[in-house]
Parts: structure tokens; C-alpha cells; sequence
């Protein structure tokens, strides 16, 4: 007898243990994936932010060591569109006319396009600094950044761009919708 349960201790588990440790298992990886998709939202928040939030700065920058009229929008057909803010985005200096990359005018940056299922908006088409750094016209106004927009669950970020030039970012609350 004793022969016997030495031999069964050294067979391993048995299919229900086995079946009970894979079901716990898989219960605790379901509960850390659900806690992990708005941490990954969120983390993309803060990094596609601060990106934007240097190029704005690398614009200004640029606009006043190069003493020329720099620009930052999302083109479309070398038109700066402010509807596809979300899409790529460029920083180019703007010989020309003003929000239209034409070819004498100078691409300095792209970044790429942000994830589709987060939201980057600007009430204007473009911003462009002057020589003197400071926005051109209604230059000034607030980027709205919302992760996972469609279901408006989670704080978004915004950056304003202040009449002098200045930007900032901030925390918002534009991004959630009361249903």
C-alpha cells in the first residue's frame, strides 16, 4: 500500500486540479485584462500629448531662430485641414501662402497619426507662429485629445495655446458626455 501512494505522488496532477488551476487562472488574467485596456488608454493620452505639446514648442522655436512664419496643422492635399486633426501632423516653415505646403516652403517634422480610437481636436485649421513667436491672427485656442472617444468614459488632456505663444497643458472634462 504504502508502495502505491508513493507512486501516485510522483504521476503530477490530476485533470480536475488541473481544470480548477486553469479556470482561477483564467479568471484572474480576465480581471487584470479589463483593469489594463484604460491604463494603456491613458498612457497613450499622456505620451500623443507631451508629442504634440514639443512639436507646438519645436514651431515656436523654429519660428523665431529662423525669423520666418512656421507652421503646424494636419494636411490634407498640402492644405491644412482642421478636420483631421487625429490624423498625421506636420510642422513646416510657411514661405508662401499661409497654411498651404507649397514648394518652396520647408518640411521640418510628422508625427504620425494617433490611434483610432482616440480623438485629437482644434477649433482651427492650423496654427502658425510668426517671427516673433507669437500665433498668427486667431492662432490661439485649445487641443482637445480623448482617448477612446467613442465611449467618452475616460479624462482627456488638453494643451492651450496662449495669444503670446505660450502652451500648456491642462486636464479636461470635454471628453465625457452625460447619458
Amino acid at each position: 500500500m504504502k508502495a502505491f501512494t508513493t507512486l501516485r505522488s510522483l504521476n503530477g496532477a490530476t485533470l480536475i486540479e488541473s481544470l480548477v488551476v486553469l479556470s482561477i487562472l483564467s479568471l484572474l488574467l480576465h480581471i487584470a485584462l479589463f483593469e489594463y485596456k484604460p491604463l494603456l488608454a491613458t498612457n497613450r493620452l499622456e505620451s500623443n500629448m507631451q508629442t504634440v505639446k514639443r512639436a507646438l514648442q519645436f514651431t515656436r522655436l523654429k519660428a523665431q531662430t529662423n525669423d520666418a512664419y512656421v507652421t503646424f496643422c494636419a494636411l490634407k492635399h498640402n492644405r491644412c485641414n482642421k478636420a483631421i486633426w487625429h490624423k498625421s501632423l506636420t510642422v513646416f516653415v510657411d514661405r508662401g501662402v499661409l497654411g498651404v505646403f507649397e514648394s518652396g516652403d520647408t518640411k521640418l517634422m510628422e508625427i504620425e497619426a494617433i490611434s483610432k480610437f482616440d480623438m485629437l481636436t482644434y477649433q482651427r485649421r492650423a496654427v502658425t507662429f510668426s517671427p516673433a513667436g507669437m500665433p498668427m491672427g486667431l492662432g490661439n485656442g485649445t487641443f482637445i485629445y480623448c482617448p477612446e472617444y467613442s465611449k467618452a468614459s475616460l479624462k482627456g488632456l488638453a494643451i492651450r495655446v496662449s495669444p503670446i505663444g505660450r502652451v500648456r497643458l491642462i486636464d479636461t472634462d470635454r471628453c465625457q458626455t452625460d447619458n
